[in-house]
């Protein structure tokens, strides 16, 4: 059985608020007179997180969207480091969730000239989730479109090489084995080259 991976629960985005939430509901519900020393045990903790989650929400505001962000998005590729995987004989890696994002791979269609270029992001999570998958990106003049993601067994075993290059914005770009914009939207891609310039980016 293949392991899912997830983000724990402190590198969660919603988690700081709502445990805010938690904390001032078991708060407000303690009497300071019946239970003085929980009371405030709890409100000073309350106060502590209520500190973080304002500075957290203060300093995303002033960085601005981060590249790729905290869902594993691209929103372009002029700040990273593309590193290209060679074309093998490997057999294909179908994507996961084309179906999903239709519309993404008909604009890619539409705007691409060739073949365009894939970028993997890893630990990219949908919209407030905590599954952890390696997100694929189609890159077409002027724009990036996120359309889908590996399967699960690819994130598994490339999650941990691919989190080193990115740590330094480097970002794979494995080639486009076949790309079709009509169902069942069908997107493979030549992972074979992949374990090996791992391995040597580590070494």
């Amino acid at each position: 059985m293949i392991r899912t991976l997830r983000k724990p629960l402190w590198r969660w985005e919603p988690a700081p608020y709502l445990l805010l939430i938690v904390l001032a509901a078991v708060t407000v519900s303690i009497s300071p007179n019946g239970a003085p020393v929980a009371y405030w045990t709890l409100l000073t903790l309350t106060v502590v997180v209520a500190a973080i989650a304002v500075t957290l929400l203060v300093v995303s505001l002033v960085r601005g969207r981060s590249n790729p962000d905290s869902a594993g998005m691209l929103s372009g590729i002029d700040d990273l480091e593309l590193v290209p995987l060679d074309a093998g004989s490997a057999p294909a890696t179908p994507v996961a969730d084309t179906n999903r994002h239709r519309a993404a791979l008909e604009s890619v269609a539409a705007r691409a000239v060739g073949i365009p270029t894939a970028v993997l992001v890893p630990d990219a999570t949908r919209w407030l989730g905590l599954r952890i998958r390696i997100a694929v990106h189609l890159v077409v003049p002027g724009k990036v479109y996120h359309v889908g993601f590996l399967p699960e067994q690819a994130t598994v075993a490339y999650t941990a090489g691919l989190r080193a290059l990115a740590a330094r914005r480097r970002f794979v770009s494995p080639p486009v084995r076949s790309f079709a914009t009509e169902p069942p939207y069908k997107l493979e891609l030549d992972l074979g080259a992949l374990s090996a310039v791992l391995e040597q980016r580590a070494a």
